[in-house]
């Protein structure tokens, strides 16, 4: 991978196959979040937001742990603002919006363990990939803090009221095959290799196809929060673009290729 970012909090990378790569990079701290990583994780999401679309993007933490969060070492305040005691979630809360709204698939591969803020970063990726030792947890309440980040809209929404308040108030921690059965985790892979899993889907994901791919995640944006009505005039929209480009003959071709090959094949048994 070729470096485009240099800054010791986070380290922002692009392949040669079109697949971005960020990493929360203090690992001394176990990757808690600090003013300057916020500051430049939007400088990446500039970069992914401002060119043609990336195929797609993983978010991990350096030296095998996804991340502890906010750092509590470090204050949260910048400024005299009104919040400025909350100033440092604010940028986060930016960049999670931000990162959810990006028009290409998203995977956080989470090795370690994703607590606070840095869960709800996770999810709002489109998928999870977690190492099977890996823990999640929200202990907000232990410090005397709400949940943030999102942490509540998102468990709300994927758990309902019940277990997502059964999981705040308590302030436990889930281990990975706990969130997989609850539908928090995309995919249980071996430790070590949630990264190498990433790679490997985004490699493969929509080849030849990068269009239909970002139109793909549009449509999955907009059916979050619109009904089926406003899906379906989407849809359709997104289906015409589709039609009038030159990827779905490509991939019909493919398709007919690969056809004709498996009937010689079993012809020739």
């Amino acid at each position: 991978m070729n470096a485009v970012s240099d800054a010791p909090e986070l380290l922002f990378e692009l392949n040669d196959r079109g697949v971005a790569h960020i990493i929360l990079n203090r690992p001394r701290a176990k990757n808690t979040v600090s003013f300057a990583m916020w500051e430049q994780f939007s400088g990446a999401l500039d970069a992914l937001e401002n060119a043609t679309p990336a195929r797609m993007l993983i978010i991990s933490g350096a030296e095998g742990y996804f991340s502890n969060g906010g750092d509590v070492k470090l204050p949260p305040a910048r400024g005299e603002g009104a919040l400025a005691l909350a100033a440092r979630l604010e940028m986060g809360q930016r960049i999670i919006s931000r990162v959810r709204a990006l028009p290409i698939p998203t995977v956080a591969a989470v090795e370690g363990g994703a607590f606070g803020v840095s869960w709800s970063l996770a999810m709002a990726c489109d998928m999870i990939f977690a190492a099977e030792n890996a823990l999640f947890g929200a202990p907000f309440l232990e410090f005397g803090l709400v949940p943030d980040g999102g942490a509540a809209w998102f468990l709300m929404r994927q758990l309902g009221r019940a277990r997502a308040a059964e999981i705040i108030f308590s302030g436990r921690t889930l281990d990975a095959g706990e969130a997989l059965a609850l539908g928090l985790v995309s995919r249980l892979v071996t430790p070590g290799t949630a990264v190498g899993e990433a790679l490997a889907l985004g490699e493969t994901i929509g080849s030849g196809n990068r269009h239909a791919v970002e139109l793909t995640k549009r449509l999955l944006n907009q059916a979050e929060s619109g009904d089926l009505a406003a899906t379906h005039a989407l849809e359709l929209v997104y289906c015409h673009s589709c039609q009038a480009g030159e990827e779905v003959p490509r991939a019909r071709e493919k398709f007919r290729a690969r056809a004709a090959a498996k009937a010689a094949a079993k012809a020739a048994q």
